[in-house]
């Protein structure tokens, strides 16, 4: 059976804890249900948590003693943005969290892709509601180049939703995608799955074993 693991903080989290299947309610959860209306046997594992930076989902990973997956996808960023966006973080400060944002992701890919090559990376997103978050949009977009730049150099797709949730903010409202501006409702949840499933269906309808 082929193993999906979905990698990422609350945006991916979505109380997956509390779930009976312990997949969340959010795109993890309705991936899962698509595999199987498919009849496609793959095994979905929600690894997201609460208020995750990349460092924090590195160390989980170093701490896993068997940590195996055929596909992975990872949503992180925007809890590191928070801190580096903070009122008292001076611009230097700024900077050197984003070389360590980058040291940190540039770990968490080199020992993924020792046991896997199938990793997507998906750029996180944030909306102009509340306005203030527009102040947050410079640093997220050096974050995108970082992330673009790791998805290169170790030769993995790379997923854009920043913009293309934007647009369903503005054709729909906002309300009806984000939450507060950084958490989805159940339409944006939706508009996340429906963007990763037609990346993930081929490598599922190969039926990997449970290991690469």
């Amino acid at each position: 059976m082929t193993i999906l693991t979905c990698l990422g903080d609350s945006i991916t989290d979505c109380d997956h804890c509390f779930t009976a299947d312990f997949l969340g309610n959010g795109y993890v959860q309705m991936l899962s249900k698509r595999f199987e209306k498919e009849g496609i046997s793959c095994q979905v594992r929600n690894y997201g948590t609460d208020g995750f930076t990349v460092n924090r989902l590195l160390q989980r990973i170093k701490c896993e003693n068997d940590f195996s997956s055929n596909i992975i996808t990872i949503l992180i960023g925007i809890n590191d943005i928070s801190m580096m966006a903070d009122t008292y973080t001076p611009k230097e400060q700024q900077s050197k969290m984003l070389i360590s944002f980058k040291q940190h992701y540039t770990e968490l890919l080199t020992i993924l892709t020792k046991s896997t090559s199938h990793i997507i990376l998906m750029e996180p997103f944030l909306f102009s509601w509340p306005a203030f978050y527009e102040t947050w949009l410079p640093l997220l977009s050096d974050m995108w180049k970082i992330i673009k730049e790791l998805a290169e150099s170790f030769q993995l797709p790379y997923v854009s939703f920043h913009e293309k949730l934007n647009e369903e903010a503005r054709r729909y409202g906002y309300a009806s995608v984000t939450v507060d501006g950084i958490h989805l409702t159940e339409q944006g949840q939706k508009f996340i799955a429906d963007k990763l499933y037609p990346l993930l269906l081929p490598y599922c309808r190969n039926g990997f074993g449970s290991t690469l």
